[in-house]
């Protein structure tokens, strides 16, 4: 992965940046409880389905970890390919590299909150939701430990999205590039308007 050194947030004229941003260590602690229900609701529903787990011991635990090691790739890789597609920006806007022991990705233009909020989602319905229901499907817990574990890797991405629930739909938003969430812009000037 190419990484390159952190530009300064933008100024739009006539917005006022206001920083959401989460820490990894809270991610972490959330992700705990977290990891613990959709375990449970996953591995109850596809009990139900089943009535039965099979894992193949060894062999899969060590396909899952190199799964695993590639899927969190994988995330940000989406998380870029997806940004790149709905803002029509070309690679060059987009750098990777590691916070705090974790991997990420950057977008150094700012955007729309729907495109963001689809950039956001998209890996945790790719390796999380799409594996953990058509494990469910076709009976197998091996798609099921991979889908449940990329549920619980999109914890920070949940929890940016719900930091901006209640923002404007044609709110400005900027991936923050030092830290996990983003900058979110808020009209300061009210465009004046002719007296009769």
């Amino acid at each position: 992965m190419r990484t390159k050194q952190a530009e300064p947030i933008p100024v739009v004229d006539g917005y006022e940046p206001e920083m959401k941003t989460i820490s990894i260590m809270k991610a972490n602690l959330i992700s705990i409880p977290f990891m613990l229900v959709v375990g449970f609701l996953s591995i109850w529903i596809y009990y139900k389905v089943w009535h039965s787990f099979e894992w193949n011991g060894v062999q899969n635990a060590l396909w899952l970890g190199v799964a695993i090691v590639v899927g969190i790739v994988v995330h940000e890789l989406i998380h870029g390919f997806t940004w790149m597609v709905v803002t029509r920006q070309s690679f060059k806007h987009l750098s990777f590299g590691t916070m705090a022991g974790a991997v990420y990705c950057h977008i150094d233009v700012p955007m729309k909150k729907r495109p963001y909020i689809i950039g956001a989602v998209m890996p945790l319905l790719l390796l999380g939701i799409i594996p953990t229901v058509v494990s469910i499907v076709i009976g197998s817990v091996f798609w099921l430990v991979f889908g449940v574990i990329f549920i619980v890797c999109a914890i920070g991405d949940i929890m940016i999205m719900w930091e901006i629930r209640n923002e404007p739909s044609d709110t400005l938003i900027y991936d923050h590039p030092t830290e996990a969430g983003c900058v979110v812009y808020h009209k300061t000037i009210v465009e004046e308007t002719e007296s009769v």
